[in-house]
């Protein structure tokens, strides 16, 4: 997991990437049709759920991309079931998964947002019946990379949606379009050495018309995504060529800060959300950086799991290493606006 995601996430963003590591074994042991076949058979009770609780979502990637990019006669691998749900539907969406046996695992490990819009989904586990394996949904508030309000952005991905036929019933996906843009958004989340990214990235570049690309590049900029957009094309050489012709705007910054991800130090989301903020939001984002959820805390410390003095020590240990962090997050955000 990127030193991004655990910025925020901590615990949560490294106890979801070995779900993910754990999952992908699995693919890579057996067969990837056989693995998607069977999330998408999770698939059809989950929104056969949402569709009871009147909660409109879109399947993301997974069987949609399948469809839409892929001959019938390739095989795409995929190892967890992405849902995006409309913003005033997610705590009918969440009952709907909890009715289903599933747990919210981000919501366990005391994963939290503070503020600059790093969480865009929460991690649900469970295991259907008939599944030899747990299952894994990310419940997504929100795309990385759109700026737009959830609400304003879900109005205009909602208008973008075609369905798919998985095991006879009609599932939601986004459109060619909108499936162009989430390759280049996804590839600019997770930078150059998202090679699956990058190679359907540019698969969909070489079978997808030009059209199809400037109606993507309309789309980003009605969810005011861009930036992500632009620079997730200038990752691969046939994306660059594209962001040329549709006369994209240059992304300097944001693609040095995808460029090195790796280095970004933890603390620097925390940063950004402290000097966006003011007044009592400035001491709220202080606050929770320096005193995470009992969960957090417990999930980075093991051994705090008994309380009393344990617990109160894993807090003096984390507000203690405040002061590393926020200084390499300083020194990170220099060299950034270097670009501006």
């Amino acid at each position: 997991m990127a030193p991004d995601r655990e910025d925020l996430l901590g615990p949560g963003a490294r106890a979801s990437h070995a779900l993910h590591e754990f999952a992908a074994r699995q693919l890579a042991q057996g067969s990837r049709g056989a693995f998607a076949r069977m999330l998408d058979t999770a698939t059809i009770p989950i929104f056969e759920g949402f569709a009871t609780a009147g909660v409109e979502a879109l399947l993301l990637k997974g069987a949609g991309l399948a469809r839409l990019l892929y001959q019938p006669d390739e095989v795409r691998g995929y190892v967890d079931i992405d849902v995006l749900v409309c913003p005033e539907h997610r705590p009918s969406a969440q009952q709907a998964l909890a009715g289903l046996g599933y747990r919210n695992s981000s919501a366990a490990l005391g994963v939290d947002e503070i503020g600059s819009r790093v969480v865009h989904a929460e991690t649900w586990l469970g295991t259907p019946p008939g599944a030899p394996y747990p299952v894994m949904v990310e419940l997504h508030r929100w795309l990385p990379g759109a700026k737009a309000s959830p609400g304003a952005a879900w109005d205009a991905l909602w208008r973008r949606r075609t369905t798919i036929a998985l095991e006879g019933r009609a599932v939601p996906v986004l459109d060619r379009i909108g499936q162009a843009l989430q390759l280049a958004i996804h590839a600019a989340q997770h930078g150059p050495e998202f090679r699956k990214g990058l190679v359907e990235l540019a698969l969909g570049i070489e079978r997808w018309p030009s059209e199809t690309w400037r109606a993507a590049s309309a789309l980003a900029s009605e969810i005011d995504a861009m930036e992500a957009f632009a620079a997730g094309l200038r990752l691969i050489p046939e994306g660059q060529d594209i962001a040329q012709a549709l006369g994209l705007p240059p992304t300097d910054l944001l693609e040095w800060e995808i460029i090195n991800a790796s280095t970004r130090p933890r603390g620097t989301f925390h940063l950004d959300a402290l000097l966006e903020s003011q007044g009592a939001a400035r001491l709220a984002v202080l606050r929770r950086a320096l005193l995470p959820s009992r969960g957090w805390v417990i999930a980075a410390h093991p051994w705090a799991y008994l309380g009393g003095v344990r617990l109160l020590a894993a807090y003096l240990l984390h507000i203690a290493s405040a002061p590393r962090w926020a200084a390499k997050a300083w020194t990170y955000r220099r060299r950034a606006a270097r670009l501006k």
